[in-house]
């Protein structure tokens, strides 16, 4: 059977929360990614959309935190990218 429109979170991805000394934005967004991947039993491969979770302040001189720059950094190309926020 063919499901078309659906979709599952089928892992989860913990970071340390707060300022921690030399993590950028990007770090914990890339590594909330891998392991949430890590999670799911799946891999990168698997993965054909982002989407990520509100527009976090840049830390220091590093660039705007997008889901193009995480897809980027995690060697992805989804065929869907978003950025969400309550």
């Amino acid at each position: 059977m063919i499901q078309r429109d659906a979709y599952a979170v089928v892992g989860v991805g913990y970071t340390p929360q707060g300022r921690v000394p030399g993590r950028t934005s990007q770090s914990f967004h890339v590594e909330a990614c891998v392991n949430a991947i890590n999670d799911a039993g799946l891999t990168k491969k698997d993965i054909d959309g982002l989407i990520c979770y509100r527009h976090f302040p840049r830390s220091g001189d590093e660039p705007d935190v997008t889901p193009y720059r995480v897809a980027e950094q995690l060697g992805i190309s989804p065929a869907y990218m978003s950025q969400d926020a309550n």
